[in-house]
This record gives C-alpha cells, structure tokens and sequence, in this order.
C-alpha cells in the first residue's frame, strides 16, 4: 500500500484547498513541510 492509496483529498479539491492553508513557502515566517500531508493527516484521523 503506498501513500497515494491512502489521500483522501483528490487532486482537484487539494488545488481549491492549498491557496487558503497558511506556511506556504511564499508567505513570511515559517513553512510547512508539506501541507498536503498534514492536512491528509488530520483528515486520516478525523475519519
């Protein structure tokens, strides 16, 4: 099982999503590491 097995956001809802989470890499102060994951993350968990 790889890890695209387990996103729960399509692609298409991701590119809606990703200009809204703050610690993108052109914004000041600190950057996620990979904001996609994270938020798979708390979705994985939630659900």
């Amino acid at each position: 099982m790889g890890v695209l097995d387990r996103l729960v956001l399509s692609d298409a809802a991701w590119d809606r999503m990703a200009p809204l989470i703050i610690g993108r890499p052109d914004q000041k102060g600190s950057t996620g590491r990979d904001n996609r994951m994270f938020v798979e993350g708390v979705l994985w968990i939630v659900r």
